[in-house]
């Protein structure tokens, strides 16, 4: 094609072409679009572009063998030949089969059944995390001796073991490879259920989300209900979200019944998993090639290289030791306390590993880490202690072992308890631990500490000025709960039977506690009192243990957390100095925020100056964080890492909550060498609105908010904009309650769970994306009151578009109607009742931002003169804004009344000289409630009417008539089997042989897609009859040269009306005509013997009076005419544009052409030209285009 364009270009000139040569370009430069592909063809989604891969597409044939159900995956694109295929799989658990779906993507997978074989489910990874995670708990290769290889002891491939490699995988998928590999609460509770079926011993679960509360939520209860009813011992990430303090998430450090693990990086790790220097070399340090090669950094947990420098480093050299690199947290490991006081992390364990992988991945192993990473190697070491205690008899329980790491763990230099918990796990410590007190009374007993304040919280946690300003007493509950709920005799005597003296220590001295109390069963409380006034600012710890006064060797049997994090004295202005790092060190600083603060700008500049012989960069983490009632930290929370260069500084503004103590930690990063000094400088601005979020209503006179200026003197600039849209929608019915399959019944069916499914449809006007709102359901996982909530986004043929979870996102959707599906679950259906009409809300992007007109007075505002002037606001005084409501057209296209405009205004200004941003980030919330749209006149004056002549007889005769003629319409689409409407016509026609309308009625009749192909001579037919009774030359004399006519005569906008209506049926009957002759001519082989006329010269009559190029309510023959041409590129081009509104704009015309029917015209073309693999791609999103019915949850 392109030789054939550029022999045009040589041998044409553009300026004296002729049309047929300009045809002939056009068509070339169209059939470029088909051979060279585009990234974008237009369309509403990927089915529009002919180069968009749909993935792959497999026929799932499943059938009963007699004793299990089996399924085989096929690739039809593959295979063909179905007499090859071998036995289908069964459920994974049974025979272990899993297979890959192709030897180019070696991606694996599996098979379930459920519910008696009507779900298949297809179990494959949603990402590499799984398999390494697994990898670190217990891989096994038989041909290694141990996870810490040495030279002698590798396997031939380099593998490495697991922690316990004798331990047997259980795979539960939590990870919706639907939503990104998101967790959602169906496959959390799903996982729970199973792992209690199957009698799993440890449950891993390396995820985890920020939380709005601490250890509440309905899978927090279920996970104690497994943890403490059935004996697993739970282990959770803590989180990788440090290193500000109160970064724990959900569950692994909310949850009390949940082992929460941190992350640790030793020096030997950063050496052979990070080929880091951790101490800094001299020549004579140096490791030979040789010693070298021998090294295989993968498989070594002790670094060669490390023994050789400790020796000769100086230990007077202090930039030696700055250059260290030292064992710590990762900087990223969350840190405790939970929101409530509780510990948070409860012990720390190696965080990083090179194992295995996917095959997908071409890859055996990679390098991870994480919280993620640290879980399972706590996990494997628990899998450790319960195989030994299976082996010696002693009883397994989450207590026993949760007691024996905590009591046994080491102790890590530099390091806090909030950072590691009670230390690194030690295995062999644990064990030693658990067969010393395996005899002792109580060890399975959970101590449940509470403290008598509001929300009964776990742990003291003080950190608010007036907090920590005064001593206070707090009452301490304690509360024995044994692991069973059986209610037997033995069980209820035990109950009754127990009496604990305890010692109570404190670890602190502005700690006190009692020394000793009496605990029984139904609990008892004891007095602590802190007294923080004393303290320096910073964070500080301390811990009331309880000890089994007759066994205190045991440690202790609890803990009660108290955590002070007591701010510096406000100040408008922070200053520190040259603040020196050591290597992983985390300088904390708690700051009480000004009273008028709405935002904060840091800096932070690197001491060192700018010609410093070292120049390399120096990573420097800011992270700050504020806790507000029941809000996930990770709302109101600034992280930034910095790459400092010598004399560099950088300014970062962050939004502030006056009142609520701000943490800023700045940290070395955990990998940084160098010796790392900074300035830091906090300077609090704002200026205070008296109302922090506004609402406009439509007709409200716009909003007026009195701003202050509380800290300094500031630059008042006002601004505002509505960035989205919001709105409504009610589902179409009321939900209706079900119960689940078997996967949703939890053991010995103590309870079932129920669905309750809601469906609701809007029309999408443009095509573009949404979010779906539910505020009342999204936010929330962990610590959610409901299991789950799923929606699923369909287009109007039930192609399923997106998924919302508890975390939105936007869904790009085709022009249309739009079906949403969502399931809510729980095991009570009262809770579900709730919700049986739940109003959802459409949210979406204003094409343009709509910005608002900011005034300093109502007057002004209202005459919509003299906008707002910036102006500096005094410290201590005030001013009115006046926001007017937006311009009618700033209202998007199909919003309603009850629809919102949601924005965003400011009121400062940065100014020309200040850095940072000069207002708030983000601003504060502003919405507007939309009212009736606004009233529009044409603009066009009523045409002139003529006088009715007609008589009263004659009146009545053409209402008859029309009356008949519009219920012949409406049989016309009824009459499915064509017995009423033939006979009816005929009985009209016979009183009415020339009304064209009724004839109108007829051919359109005769020309319905289902049966036109064996009417083609009675739509040709039709088509004359009508043809025939206009008369074609009075419609030329009628229009003339322009069309003209006189609007004000009446007896002209009669005529004009009466001669538009026989053009257009004119008009129309041509173009049916042409069509089926068309059709015809196809049908016999295009012999055009017997035919009254051709198709080329019905064409050329329909022209006379309309352009089927530009008129899509004929395109059906623009393309054949163009195909029969064999302009394909022209055909191609035409179906693209139809696509673009999939059809849209053939529905008032002659042939429907809708998605699925452009499709398939556009895979013929696509066979004429031998594109085989755009035939393939095709043939695929005609099938993915309109399934037959909606996906399952």
């Amino acid at each position: 094609v392109h030789e054939r364009l550029d022999s045009w270009h040589s041998q044409v000139s553009a300026k004296n072409a002729t049309s047929e040569q300009l045809k002939e370009k056009e068509e070339l430069e169209a059939r470029l679009e088909i051979f060279e592909p585009k990234k974008s063809d237009g369309g509403n989604d990927d089915g529009s572009n002919p180069w968009e891969d749909p993935g792959p597409l497999f026929d799932c044939i499943v059938y009963f063998d007699g004793t299990d159900y089996r399924a085989i995956i096929i690739d039809a694109e593959v295979t063909d030949d179905f007499s090859t295929v071998e036995v289908g799989m069964t459920d994974y658990h049974k025979e272990y089969q899993y297979k890959s779906f192709s030897s180019v993507d070696m991606y694996n997978y599996a098979v379930n059944f459920y519910d008696e074989g009507s779900v298949l489910s297809i179990v494959c990874d949603a990402g590499a995390h799984g398999s390494h995670v697994s990898g670190i708990a217990s891989a096994y290769h038989p041909d290694s001796q141990n996870s810490s290889l040495d030279e002698d002891s590798k396997d031939t491939d380099g593998n490495i073991n697991g922690v316990a490699p004798g331990a047997k995988i259980i795979s539960l998928k939590i990870g919706d490879s639907r939503l990104g590999s998101m967790e959602t609460g169906t496959a959390l509770t799903r996982a729970l259920i199973e792992a209690i079926r199957l009698k799993v011993d440890v449950i891993n679960l390396s995820y985890g989300e920020a939380a709005a509360l601490a250890d509440t939520g309905r899978f927090v209860k279920l996970a104690e209900e497994a943890v403490q009813k059935y004996g697993i011992v739970f282990v959770s990430s803590a989180g990788n979200n440090g290193p500000a303090l109160t970064t724990t998430g959900a569950p692994g450090g909310t949850c009390s019944s949940i082992l929460s693990i941190g992350a640790y990086v030793s020096p030997n790790m950063m050496e052979a998993g990070y080929s880091l220097i951790t101490q800094p070399k001299s020549g004579a340090n140096t490791v030979s090639d040789q010693k070298e090669r021998n090294h295989y950094s993968s498989t070594k947990t002790e670094s060669v290289v490390n023994k050789n420098v400790e020796s000769d480093i100086d230990p007077e050299s202090s930039s030696s030791l700055k250059d260290s690199l030292i064992g710590s947290t990762y900087t990223w490991s969350s840190v405790g306390p939970a929101s409530d006081g509780h510990q948070g992390v409860d012990v720390c364990a190696p965080g990083g590993a090179i194992t295995c992988v996917p095959n997908w991945t071409l890859q055996r192993k990679q390098l991870m880490n994480g919280t993620s990473m640290s879980s399972p190697h706590a996990a494997g070491c628990v899998a450790l202690l319960i195989s030994a205690m299976k082996a010696m008899g002693i009883p397994v329980s989450f207590n026993r072992i949760k007691r024996a790491l905590q009591n046994t763990a080491k102790d890590m230099d530099g390091l806090i308890n909030l950072q590691q918990g009670a230390g690194m796990i030690q295995v062999d410590k644990a064990w030693e631990y658990i067969q010393a007190h395996n005899d002792k009374d109580h060890e399975d007993v959970e101590f449940q500490v509470s403290v008598g304040i509001a929300g009964s919280p776990r742990g003291i946690y003080l950190r608010q000025p007036d907090e920590v300003a005064k001593k206070e007493v707090y009452s301490i509950d304690i509360h024995p709960n044994f692991e069973d709920d059986n209610v037997d005799f033995d069980s209820q005597k035990d109950r009754v039977e127990f009496e604990m003296n305890v010692v109570l220590e404190s670890t602190a001295s502005w700690v006190e506690s009692p020394d000793l109390f009496v605990l029984m069963n139904n609990g008892r409380a004891f007095k602590v009192t802190v007294d923080p006034t004393k303290l320096s600012p910073g964070v500080h710890t301390a811990l009331v243990h309880g000890y089994d006064a007759g066994n205190r060797d045991r440690g202790p049997i609890f803990s009660v957390p108290v955590t002070v994090a007591k701010p510096l004295k406000q100040m408008k202005t922070v200053n520190m100095k040259n603040l020196e790092f050591k290597p992983s060190e985390v300088k904390r600083h708690f700051l009480d925020v000004p009273t008028g603060s709405t935002w904060m700008d840091v800096s932070v500049k690197d001491c060192r100056k700018e010609d410093d012989t070292d120049a390399s960069p120096r990573l420097v983490v800011l992270h700050s964080l504020q806790l507000l009632p029941h809000t996930p930290y990770s709302d109101h929370e600034k992280q930034r890492y910095l790459h400092l260069v010598p004399g560099q500084m950088t300014v970062t503004s962050i939004p502030v909550q006056a009142g609520v103590t701000c943490e800023l930690a700045i940290a070395r990063y955990w990998s940084a060498s160098g010796s790392t000094e900074v300035d830091i400088n906090i300077d609090f601005r704002g200026l205070t609105p008296a109302k922090t979020e506004l609402s406009m209503i439509s007709g409200g006179c716009g909003k007026s908010v009195i701003v202050e200026s509380k800290l300094s003197d500031e630059i008042l600039e006002p601004s505002g904009k509505f960035t989205h849209w919001l709105s409504p929608l009610r589902p179409k019915a009321k939900g209706k309650i079900s119960p689940l399959g078997e996967r949703d019944i939890w053991p010995n069916y103590t309870k079932k769970i129920y669905q309750t499914i809601l469906t609701y449809e809007f029309e999408q006007e443009e095509a573009g994306g949404f979010t779906l709102r539910v505020p009342s359901l999204q936010g929330y996982i962990y610590e959610s009151a409901y299991e789950s909530q799923l929606c699923m986004i369909y287009d109007s043929n039930k192609r399923l578009l997106g998924y919302t979870d508890s975390y939105p996102k936007e869904v790009k959707t085709p022009k249309g109607k739009i079906t949403m599906t969502m399931q809510v679950r729980h095991d009570d259906p009262k809770m579900l009742l709730k919700l049986q009409d739940q109003v959802v809300w459409i949210q979406r992007k204003l094409a343009k931002n709509a910005a608002l007109s900011c005034y300093s007075s109502h007057e002004a505002m209202m005459n919509g003169s003299g906008t707002f002037k910036k102006k500096t606001l005094k410290k201590g005084k005030s001013a009115s804004v006046f926001f007017s409501e937006p311009k009618q057209d700033q209202v998007p296209k199909g919003c309603k009344p009850g629809d919102f405009l949601f924005g965003t205004v400011n009121y400062s200004s940065k100014g020309d000289s200040l850095a940072g941003n000069g207002s708030k980030p983000g601003g504060f919330p502003i919405r507007f409630l939309v009212g009736p749209a606004e009233v529009k006149e044409n603009g066009k004056g009523k045409e002139a009417e003529a006088p009715d002549e007609r008589t009263e007889l004659k009146k009545l005769e053409d209402a008859l008539l029309k009356t008949k003629v519009d219920e012949l319409k409406r049989l016309s689409t009824e009459d499915k089997d064509d017995k009423k409407f033939p006979d009816l016509f005929g009985h009209v026609l016979e009183s009415h042989p020339s009304h064209i309308p009724l004839h109108m009625v007829y051919m359109k009749h005769q020309d319905q897609e289902k049966w036109r192909e064996e009417r083609l001579d009675k739509i040709v037919e039709a088509c004359n009859s009508i043809i025939a009774q206009v008369d074609q030359d009075e419609l030329i004399l009628h229009y003339g040269i322009t069309g003209y006519y006189d609007k004000d005569d009446g007896i002209a906008c009669k005529n004009r009306k009466e001669m538009d209506e026989k053009k257009d049926a004119l008009i129309e009957a041509l173009g049916r005509k042409a069509r089926a002759i068309a059709d015809l001519e196809r049908a016999n082989d295009m012999n055009t013997d017997g035919l009254e006329t051709t198709f080329e010269k019905s064409l050329i009559e329909l022209q006379k009076w309309v352009k089927i190029e530009s008129n899509m309510k004929y395109a059906v023959l623009s393309l054949e005419n163009d195909l029969r041409k064999k302009r394909y590129g022209a055909v191609y081009k035409l179906l693209k544009k139809l696509m673009e509104k999939d059809g849209e704009d053939t529905k008032s015309g002659i042939c429907h052409l809708d998605k699925t029917e452009l499709l398939k015209r556009r895979s013929k073309l696509f066979e004429i030209l031998s594109c085989d693999h755009i035939v393939t791609y095709d043939n695929a999103w005609k099938l993915i285009s309109k399934p037959k019915n909606f996906a399952l949850f």
